[in-house]
C-alpha cells in the first residue's frame, strides 16, 4: 500500500483526514493487486501472483538477512563492481564466537531454499516465465525504499529469489503492507463473514525502465476521474505539449474499463503511458490502484481541494467500500433509463480532469535534492555486515573502532602539534 512519501502532501493531508468517508476493510482489499488485476489484465504489465505461506510471512518479519544457498549459480550482474551482497558466512562461523548460553540453544534458521522449498521453487519458475527479470511487490506496496541494496543499481529489479528476498526484507514499505494496512479502517456492520480474509500474496512483474516523466496518480471520486498528478516531482518541458495526449489516454482507460467496473466509487490508480509509434502516446497501461484514503500521496494536489471538489451528478453519500453486487444492480438499472439520463451522461463526458505537471518555476522543482526514500536507507557497509551475520557485525564494529580511535589520534596530534 503506497505510503505518503512526500513531506509537504503528508502535513496537508493530516488536516483533511477528518473530511474522509469512513474507510472499510473491503475498500482496502478492493485495492489489493490480487483482487482487480484479474479483471483489468488486458490493460496491465505481465505479471504473476504467488500466494505466500505462513512461513515466508514470518521470513520476511524476522531480523536479520538469511539467503538461499542454492547449488545452482543464479545469473550474473557486472551492474556493481563490489562483492555480491548475497555472501554469507557459513552457520558455523557464525555461531563459533557465541558466548551465549542462549545463542547455543538456539537452532540455528534454515535458508529459503530450505525453510519453504515449494514456494522458493515457485519464484524461480515464474520470474523464467516473465523472461528472467521482474519487479516484486506484495499485495499493495513494492519495495522501492529498498532499491538501493539491490545488486542491480538502485532499481528493483530481480533476477532471481535472492533478490527478491533482499529486497523484502529491506523494505519498510513492505512491512507496512504486513502489518499496518488496515490502521485507518472504521468498524462496519457487516458480519465479519461476508468480509475476505486478507492473504498476502508475492507479485512478480515483467521487469522494464520506465521513462519516470510518464508516470501519473488519478484520483477517482464518486466514478468521475476529477484529477490527474504527475507522480516523478521534476520538471520535464517536452510534457507540456503532451497535455491533451495525456488527458486523453487515461480517461480512455478510465471509462472503458474502470469506472464502472471497480467495486469502490472514489479511489485512486496508477498509470504508465508509454511512447507511440503512430501517434505521440501509446495506451495508458495500469500499474497500481490505491486507497482513497489519508495515506495515499496526493503528489501535487491537497487532499482538502479533493475532497471539496464538485462532480457530476452530485454527492454520492455513504461508506468507502460498497459491494460488486451493489454495482452491479446498479448498472442494470442504469441500462433501462431515459433519455433525460443520456442527458446527464453527456454532462459527465464533458468534464475534463485538471492536470498538473511540475512547472518551471514550481519549487516543488527544487525541493527534492535528497535521493527519493533516502530517509530508510542505511549505508552499503552496515548491510554487508548485517548479511554476513553475527562475525560479519562484531568485524564491522572492530573496525569501526579502529577508524574512530585513529581520527582521534589525529586529531590530539594536530592539536598538540599547534601548541
Amino acid at each position: 500500500m503506497p505510503v505518503s512519501t512526500n513531506i509537504q502532501s503528508s502535513s496537508r493531508t493530516a488536516s483533511s483526514a477528518s473530511q474522509f468517508p469512513p474507510i472499510t476493510r473491503d475498500h482496502i482489499l478492493n485495492c489489493s493487486y490480487d483482487s482487480w488485476f484479474p479483471k483489468y489484465r488486458a490493460s496491465c504489465i505481465k505479471s504473476r501472483i504467488i500466494p505466500l505461506s505462513p512461513e515466508f510471512v514470518e521470513y520476511i518479519r524476522e531480523d536479520g538477512i538469511i539467503l538461499a544457498d542454492d547449488d545452482e549459480a543464479e545469473p550474473e550482474d557486472d551492474e556493481w563492481e563490489s562483492a555480491p551482497s548475497t555472501f554469507r558466512p557459513p552457520p558455523e562461523e557464525v555461531d563459533s564466537d557465541s558466548d551465549s548460553d542462549e545463542d547455543e540453544d538456539e537452532a540455528p534458521r534454515l535458508p529459503p531454499n530450505q525453510r519453504f522449498p515449494e514456494l522458493h521453487q515457485a519464484i524461480k519458475d515464474k520470474i523464467a516465465e516473465l523472461g528472467g527479470a521482474v519487479a516484486p511487490k506484495l499485495n499493495w506496496t513494492a519495495p522501492k525504499d529498498a532499491a538501493w541494496i539491490s545488486p542491480h543499481q538502485n532499481t528493483i529489479k530481480c533476477t532471481g529469489p535472492n533478490d527478491i528476498y533482499l529486497l523484502l526484507k529491506s523494505s519498510n514499505f513492505v512491512t507496512y503492507d504486513l502489518e499496518h494496512a488496515f490502521d485507518d479502517c472504521t468498524p462496519t456492520s457487516n458480519s465479519p463473514a461476508l468480509s475476505p480474509a486478507f492473504k498476502p500474496v508475492l507479485v512478480l512483474r515483467s521487469y522494464f525502465n520506465p521513462h519516470t516523466a510518464m508516470e501519473f496518480r488519478c484520483f477517482v471520486k464518486n466514478r468521475n476521474l476529477i484529477a490527474i498528478s504527475q507522480r516523478d516531482l521534476n520538471f520535464y518541458e517536452f510534457l507540456k505539449g503532451l497535455r491533451p495526449d495525456i488527458v486523453g489516454r487515461i480517461a480512455q482507460l478510465f471509462n472503458n474499463k474502470l469506472r464502472f467496473t471497480f467495486p469502490d466509487a472514489s479511489f485512486t490508480f496508477d498509470v504508465y503511458i508509454p511512447e507511440g509509434e503512430d501517434e505521440p502516446l501509446s495506451r495508458a497501461r495500469l500499474i497500481d490502484i490505491n486507497a482513497w484514503a489519508p495515506h495515499t500521496d496526493s503528489l501535487l494536489f491537497d487532499w482538502t481541494e479533493l475532497l471539496e471538489m464538485e462532480v457530476p451528478g452530485g454527492a454520492v453519500l455513504g461508506v468507502v467500500g460498497g459491494r460488486e453486487e451493489e454495482l452491479e444492480g446498479a448498472e442494470e438499472t442504469s441500462g433501462d433509463e431515459d433519455e433525460d439520463d443520456d442527458d446527464d451522461d453527456d454532462d459527465d463526458e464533458d468534464f475534463v480532469p485538471e492536470l498538473r505537471l511540475v512547472e518551471k518555476e514550481d519549487p516543488s522543482a527544487f525541493n527534492f535534492s535528497s535521493p527519493q526514500y533516502s530517509a530508510h536507507k542505511l549505508p552499503k557497509d552496515v548491510v554487508d555486515a548485517s548479511i554476513a551475520g553475527e562475525g560479519g557485525m562484531r568485524e564491522f564494529a572492530q573496525k569501526w573502532k579502529e577508524m574512530t580511535e585513529y581520527r582521534e589520534n589525529i586529531a590530539n596530534w594536530e592539536i598538540g602539534d599547534k601548541d
